[in-house]
Order: structure tokens, then sequence, then C-alpha cells
């Protein structure tokens, strides 16, 4: 029985090393900007919202560089309307997106496989009229080459069937004017719907920091 008790005694406190580790660098890949030094005078605004935990990325539905309703058309969400002046774009893993709409339902269970155990991933897509200020809300002025890197690497992100075409997720819905679609990669500990949302705004010479699991590192680099 003393036997047991030391490892996993051991085991715990290697889990605790581990974990404080994975926060130091977390809180100091935060603190690292990239790209600090920004081109003055962008013509083209696009938005950053947090509920707190998760990153999205609020984008024109359309533009000279992208018309983003032939990528995703409203046709995938309930509402069917077409009449949008913003588009937003959060990814994620798929079966956290379908057991937790609400944060009030994450289960353990949920959290861990989401983290630690390789699954399907899914990007959430949402219609919107004006861009939602009842959550943290930033606006950046960027570039129409800076839009057009950051435009291509949303694009990219998404899963495509043979014949070039978004896979929406059947029967999943937050809202009226939402829809979700399958996505590459999936989300672990180190890569994160944050970490997706800063690697893009480095992929298209932007603010971001270092490297960030965390929605807090991102908004830090522009406070």
């Amino acid at each position: 029985m003393e036997r047991i008790i030391k490892f996993f005694a051991k085991g715990l406190l290697a889990f605790l090393i581990l974990m404080l580790l994975y926060f130091v660098s977390a809180v100091t890949g935060s603190a690292i900007p990239v790209n600090k030094d920004q081109p003055q005078g962008g013509n083209i605004t696009i938005y950053l919202r947090t509920n707190g935990v998760h990153t999205d990325y609020i984008f024109p539905v359309k533009n000279e560089i992208m018309h983003w309703q032939e990528l995703v058309s409203p046709q995938y969400t309930l509402s069917k309307r077409a009449n949008y002046n913003y588009i937003s774009f959060g990814w994620g893993d798929l079966e956290f997106y379908q057991n937790t709409p609400e944060w009030s339902d994450l289960s353990f269970p949920t959290a861990m496989q989401a983290v630690f155990l390789p699954s399907p991933s899914a990007m959430h897509v949402e219609f919107e009229s004006a861009p939602r200020f009842t959550q943290p809300v930033i606006s950046v002025d960027i570039s129409e080459a800076q839009y057009r890197d950051l435009v291509r690497y949303v694009a990219q992100s998404f899963e495509l069937d043979a014949s070039g075409n978004v896979i929406p997720v059947a029967n999943l819905h937050y809202n009226q004017n939402d829809a979700f679609f399958r996505a590459k990669r999936s989300l672990n500990a180190f890569y994160t719907c944050n970490t997706w949302i800063n690697n893009g705004l480095k992929n298209a010479s932007l603010r971001a920091c270092l490297w960030t699991p965390f929605d807090d590192g991102i908004f830090y680099q522009y406070r």
C-alpha cells in the first residue's frame, strides 16, 4: 500500500510540475510580441471577439478581396437570410462544439477529450448584421495585403470535399444565423482555438504573440 501511495504521489507531483511549466510557457509566450511594428493607414477593419475563453475573427462579408458567401453560403443557416454585413469565424473541437453550446454545459470528460485525444475539428461560422459588442471586441485596421493573407489562412482551414466545397456539420446550430463546417487539424493543449487565431494573425504579419493557448495572450498584444 505504501508503494502504491508513493507511486500516485509521484505521478501527481509530475503532473503538477508539467501544468506549472505549461502555464509559465503560456504566460511567457503571450508576453512576447510578434509583428509589433505595423504600417499606418490600414483601410480594412476586422474585429477580434472573445467570450472570455474562445476568440473569433469578424470580417466584412464582402469586399474586393473576398466574398465569403461564395465559400460558406447562408443557405447552411436556419434563417437562410443573405443580407448580412459581417461574418465571424471560430475554430475548435467538433465534439466540444456539439456538447457545449453554453459554458455551463461543459463537462470534465468533454474537456479532457478535446485537449488530450485526437478528434475532428470544426469551423463555427456566424453571419451578423453588425458585430455584437455584448462581449469584449476590438477593432483592427489592416492593409489589403494583410487581409488577403488572413483570408487565405481562414479559407484553407476548412476541410473540403472532392469537389472543393465546404462540408457542413448536419443539425448543429447555436442560433438562426450560424452553421458549423468540418475543419482541418485537431485541437490539443498546445494548439487551441486561440492558437489558431494567433497563428492567423502572425501569418498575416499582424500583431500577435509568440504562442498562446488562451485569449488573454491575443488581447494583451492589442491593449
